[in-house]
C-alpha cells in the first residue's frame, strides 16, 4: 500500500493512495473493521504490528465493491511527513562511489551515520526556508527506510523482515556551514538540521509493493527541468547492511527512519525554487523553496560562516 499522513484541524490522519485519490483510509477501516484500535496513525500501525496491507486493502475492496469508496476521498489534502513521530531519524554520508569522487573525499569501510532531528521534517507541498545569512543549500535526494519493528544485533540476510517500507527524503544541507563544522570535526549535525532541512514524503510505500529496492530510478527536477538522475542499485552500502549496522550500535525502533544518501551532480537550491524528487514506485515529493521569513538574533546576517553574535552585556 501506499500510505500518508495529512492533517485535518491540527490531527494527523491516515491515508493511502488509490486510483480514486487519497482516502482517508482511518475513518474507512472504521467503517469497515471497527474492532481494530491500532490505525489512528501511521507511527500506531507500524508498531502495533497491524498488517495494514491486508486490512488496508481488504476495507478498500469492500468499500469500492459497495459504491462508497469515493465518499473517503480527501479532497486537496494537506500533506505531513508520512510517519509524523519517528523514534529517530538516521542517515548516511557518502553512500555512492560518484558522490565520494565528486567531493574528493575518501571511502571508508563502513557507513558514515548521523541523525536527523524530526522536529525539522516538513511533509509534500511544504516549504523549505532558508536560512537568513548567505549560505550554499543543496538538495539530497535519497531512498529512506522505514524500519517495521524493534531490533538488535541483526544480520544484513535478516534485516529485510525488520523493515515495514520506503519513502522519499531531501536531506537538505547548508555548504558553507558543513565546511566550516568539519574543521571542528562535526560537518553533519549543524548544516543538515536547520529548521525545515528535513522534506519527506509524500508516501511511505509497504515492502509488499516495494519487496526488492535495489534498482530504483531516481530523479531531480528543478522547476521542472531534470538536474540529475540515479538509481538506488548504485549505493555501496544496501539498506539491509545498513539497517543490520545500525542495529549493531544502538537499539532500532520500530518507525524509525534511515535515509540512505545522495547520488552526484549539481544540488544547488535557491529561494522561489520548485524542487521535484521522484523515485520510481514511490512517487514525487515537491517543496517550494522560500528565502527566511524572519532574522535570527543571536546569528550574524551577511556572512556564510562564523560564530555566534553574542549578546553586548
Amino acid at each position: 500500500m501506499k500510505l500518508l499522513s495529512f492533517d485535518v484541524a491540527g490531527t494527523a490522519h491516515v491515508g493511502a493512495y488509490v486510483a480514486e485519490g487519497v482516502i482517508d483510509l482511518g475513518a474507512a477501516l472504521r467503517t469497515t473493521h471497527p474492532n481494530i484500535q491500532t490505525a489512528h496513525s501511521v507511527l500506531q500501525i507500524i508498531q502495533s504490528g497491524l498488517d495494514i496491507d491486508r486490512y488496508g486493502e481488504e476495507s478498500i475492496n469492500e468499500l469500492r465493491g459497495t459504491g462508497r469508496l469515493t465518499r473517503f476521498v480527501v479532497e486537496k489534502p494537506r500533506y505531513l511527513p508520512p510517519v509524523t513521530q519517528p523514534p529517530k531519524i538516521l542517515a548516511l554520508a557518502l553512500n555512492y562511489q560518484e558522490h565520494i569522487d565528486e567531493t574528493n573525499l575518501k571511502f571508508f569501510e563502513e557507513p558514515i551515520v548521523f541523525a536527523k532531528y524530526p522536529s525539522n521534517m516538513i511533509g509534500h507541498e511544504n516549504e523549505i526556508e532558508l536560512p537568513p545569512f548567505p549560505q550554499k543549500v543543496d538538495e539530497e535526494h535519497e531512498l529512506a527506510m522505514i524500519v517495521g519493528r524493534d531490533c538488535r544485533h541483526i544480520s544484513p540476510s535478516q534485516a529485510p523482515d525488520y523493515v515495514f517500507g520506503w519513502t522519499i527524503c531531501n536531506d537538505v544541507s547548508a555548504r558553507q556551514r558543513q565546511r566550516e563544522r568539519g574543521q571542528m570535526g562535526q560537518p553533519y549535525a549543524y548544516a543538515k538540521n536547520l529548521a525545515t532541512f528535513a522534506p519527506m514524503g509524500p508516501f511511505v510505500v509497504t515492502k509488499k509493493e516495494i519487496p526488492n529496492p535495489s534498482n530504483l530510478k531516481m530523479e531531480v527536477r528543478i522547476n521542472g527541468k531534470t538536474t540529475r538522475s540515479g538509481n538506488s542499485g548504485k549505493m555501496i552500502f544496501d539498506p539491509y547492511t545498513v539497517l543490520a549496522y545500525c542495529s549493531d550500535y544502538t537499539p532500532m525502533q520500530a518507525g524509525d527512519i534511515i535515509s540512505l544518501g545522495t547520488f552526484a551532480g549539481d544540488k544547488e537550491i535557491k529561494a522561489g525554487d520548485t524542487v521535484e524528487l521522484e523515485i520510481e514506485k514511490i512517487g514525487v515529493l515537491r517543496n517550494k523553496v522560500v528565502a527566511s521569513k524572519a532574522p535570527w538574533p543571536s546569528f550574524t546576517q551577511d556572512k556564510p560562516t562564523g560564530p555566534l553574535v553574542k549578546e553586548k552585556r
